[in-house]
């Protein structure tokens, strides 16, 4: 539809104090037509929720007699009744809020140049007319209309406009009695603020989409200038809980780093832009903004701050705090040994079992309380940060004794690969600058065997380009099949439901320690026992506990008293019945013991006062 002319049709606002014509019109002319032309007016509020500062939209619709002649005028006035304190400015539009465009009161005008702009077509119920404005009627809604009326609350309350067909020429301050109007009550709320509880912020490795489930990951990055170490999401939200837009985002870095923002269109909207700057500013036009953190060359912790400038007060909140680490290159290597007992005849250790005994899985990702390495070594800066990306080479002091690799430990073979830090990885070594390692021995492995297992990287600080950088773990081997197995109490002796700690031992067809990994078979007792019963497990250094490596107690004694043993099924060549007996103390008897020993104490303090009776002459 095309634009009407003012000409013909003029919408005018009023203030709320006083009259004020608004933008350009020629109402109220000689030719305006006459009150009873205009039957009916409707308004409907477009704004579903208003707000104080946010502007308010009413679409104007009505209901009209046929008007002869081109040149006649109908105007429109709006005037709004403000709150105490809510002084506001009406503004008059000849287009409508919520999509459309102007000129659904065109629809009461007949085709051609009379009545409507040059070269409008309008099909109208009954017929068409060049010269006339022809009766008709347009219902308001969110979409439709002849017009809005548009005002920005100033303060919280009940704001009342009043939207009438004005007959008199030259005033539009007041209504009279005769002209049609309509009103409308708008209430308006509070402006909706930041909220900092509300709005979120992740951080996310790499360009890989942050959430909050990354969020709970530590980073780290190498220092090379220009790798994007991290990117971190920001939603703000208002005290609704919904998208506050149009708030600056401020990201700031302290210590290394350079970073990069963005306004995002969507919560999952991709930034990746390597950072340039110190400080990085945004207008988060759809509530959501992304920065990314590089590297600038250097090592050490970096910080990044995320704060919010509220449009409505001004007021700067920080919303919180992000850490990545850049770490340099690698100036020291160490380990932890899990498992030192290699497999006699050939095998891998470290890791969890796959789908033959010589596949070991799970090294870099560890996601079942199974997946250990055989040994994790941590690489370290010359600021002690972890130090990532290496090749850690393993070399066997014998090669008959234990293998060397060269190469990235796969699942299938023996070397180390370095920790994957997710979510997944809940048993994880520590991520960036932890590597696993499978250990392998060769066929002539023999039990009782002993070597070193020297784990290497060049040392970077070498300009030669031969130094090493070293950390090493002795190892022995072991039988993989028990040749004796043994069950032992830590205590002869237990009181009813004590904790006890019930340790299995294994010794190879050598008598040399089982080969870490070997089976431990499950434990039952002869009565009842508290807790839960050591269940099948795995060989460590030839023993298997009852208790955590932490100290806690998973197995508990009877609460009868007497005698009580511990029962297993060995894992060797014949099977053997494995055994231990322990007490529970009798609290009964202990008792008993308490009352014997009060009724001597008894008898003899009788036997006193008989005798002192009778050096008194008392009878």
């Amino acid at each position: 539809m095309k634009t009407i002319s003012l000409k013909k049709i003029a919408i005018v606002a009023v203030s709320a104090l006083g009259i004020s014509l608004v933008g350009t019109s020629a109402s109220n002319a000689a030719n305006e037509v006459t009150y009873d032309k205009v039957t009916a007016i409707n308004l409907t509020k477009v704004t579903a929720s208003p707000t104080v500062g946010s502007a308010v939209f009413v679409n104007v619709g009505m209901t009209t007699g046929a008007i002869a002649g081109a040149s006649a005028s109908l105007t429109l006035v709006g005037k709004v009744t403000a709150p105490a304190g809510g002084y506001v400015q009406v503004n008059a539009l000849g287009t409508i809020s919520g999509g459309s465009t102007e000129g659904t009161f065109s629809a009461h005008f007949a085709g051609g140049s009379a009545g409507v702009a040059t070269g409008a077509s309008v099909l109208i119920p009954g017929g068409a007319n060049t010269s006339a404005l022809l009766a008709g009627s347009t219902a308001s809604s969110a979409t439709a209309g002849v017009a809005s009326m548009t005002f920005t609350p100033t303060v919280a309350g009940t704001y009342t406009l009043t939207v009438w067909h004005n007959t008199t020429a030259g005033a539009t301050g007041d209504v009279d009695f005769n002209e049609t109007r309509q009103t409308i009550d708008i209430v308006v709320a509070a402006a909706k603020g930041y909220s900092a509880p509300l709005s979120t912020m992740y951080l996310g490795t790499g360009t890989t989409q942050a959430t909050s489930t990354t969020d709970l990951l530590p980073v780290s990055a190498s220092k090379t200038a220009g790798t994007v170490a991290a990117n971190i999401r920001v939603a703000i939200k208002d005290s609704a809980g919904t998208a506050y837009v149009g708030q600056t985002v401020t990201a700031s870095v302290s210590g290394p780093g350079l970073i990069s923002g963005a306004s995002d269109a969507a919560a999952n909207t991709a930034n990746t832009a390597v950072g340039t700057a110190r400080v990085s500013a945004v207008v988060a036009t759809a509530g959501f903004a992304s920065f990314t953190l590089a590297s600038d060359g250097t090592s050490g912790t970096s910080t990044v701050t995320i704060s919010v400038t509220d449009k409505i007060s001004g007021a700067t909140t920080t919303l919180g705090t992000k850490s990545v680490t850049f770490y340099g290159s690698v100036t020291a290597l160490t380990s932890t040994a899990n498992y030192t007992i290699l497999k006699a005849g050939g095998g891998v250790t470290g890791g969890t079992t796959g789908s033959s005994t010589t596949v070991y899985e799970n090294l870099a990702n560890r996601i079942n309380a199974t997946d250990i390495p055989a040994v994790v070594v941590k690489a370290v800066d010359s600021s002690g940060n972890p130090a990532g990306g290496l090749l850690i080479k393993i070399r066997s002091g014998d090669v008959t004794k234990g293998n060397s690799t060269t190469v990235t430990g796969a699942d299938d073979t023996n070397g180390c690969i370095e920790d994957v830090r997710s979510a997944a990885n809940v048993y994880s070594s520590g991520g960036t600058g932890f590597y696993n390692c499978a250990l392998s021995t060769p066929s002539s492995a023999k039990s009782g065997d002993a070597t070193t297992m020297t784990f290497y990287v060049l040392d970077p600080a070498d300009v030669l380009g031969v130094a090493e950088l070293t950390t090493v773990v002795n190892v022995t081997v072991g039988g993989t099949t028990p040749g004796t197995e043994t069950i032992t109490f830590d205590k002869t002796s237990y009181a009813p439901g004590e904790a006890m700690n019930v340790t299995r031992t294994c010794k190879d067809t050598s008598g040399n320690p089982c080969a870490d990994g070997v089976a431990a078979p499950a434990i039952t007792f002869s009565k009842a026992v508290g807790g839960t019963a050591p269940g099948a497990s795995t060989y460590t250094a030839g023993k298997k506990s009852s208790t955590s490596s932490t100290g806690v107690a998973s197995v508990f004694a009877p609460v009868i008293g007497g005698a009580f043993s511990a029962n297993a099924t060995s894992g060797n060549a014949a099977g053997s019945a494995v055994t231990a007996s322990s007490t529970v103390t009798d609290a009964n008897a202990g008792l008993l013991t308490q009352i014997d020993a009060l009724n001597a104490k008894i008898v003899a303090l009788n036997a006193l006062i008989a005798k002192i009776m009778k050096k008194l002459g008392v009878k």
